[in-house]
């Protein structure tokens, strides 16, 4: 073999080689991002129907309230995700009943994070409330994992039996 035959062969191999550590790192990088987005728009809240309504005390009258004793969120996919910004929403029967901030926090892959939540308003007669009503809850929050952050909304409802009325 010559040494022109030689270098050219030399030369074709460390371009195929160059292609193919390309090749690698494009379908890498593409993973991790197909990945980073799917753990941000897999985000999820469930209540599991832990739900408790009752009367806080006012000094006009019964404040009706709802306290859920375990939220939890999560995502659908395995990277540590992160959430900031987070507001929760919670309606009953299609009402909204309140709103509000919770904590920043982080999650690893297959975990979850957990959250205690009360919603009080004044405005709802707690005394016409029905045994059963359909809660809602919906989260919104600043969601970063991998490559991305982006707002992202994500809510679970279910039918609550309460085992007293209200007040």
């Amino acid at each position: 073999m010559t040494s022109e035959k030689s270098n050219r062969l030399g030369t074709k191999t460390v371009r195929y080689a160059l292609i193919i550590v390309l090749v690698i790192a494009i379908a890498g990088s593409a993973t991790f991002a197909i990945m980073s987005d799917t753990s941000i728009h897999g985000l999820t809240v469930r209540f599991y129907n832990n739900v408790s309504r009752y009367c806080a005390s006012s000094s006009t009258a019964p404040v009706l309230t709802f306290n859920f004793s375990q939220v939890v969120v999560y995502s659908s996919t395995s990277l540590e995700t992160s959430l900031s910004n987070v507001h929760f929403t919670m309606s009953a029967d299609g009402v909204l009943v309140g709103s509000t901030a919770a904590q920043d926090s982080r999650f690893g892959p297959g975990q979850s994070v957990s959250y205690s939540l009360t919603f009080s308003n004044a405005t709802l007669d707690p005394r016409s409330q029905p045994l059963k009503s359909n809660i809602s809850l919906g989260i919104t929050a600043l969601v970063s994992a991998g490559l991305y952050s982006s707002t992202t909304t994500a809510s679970d409802s279910e039918l609550v039996t309460f085992s007293a009325p209200s007040c």
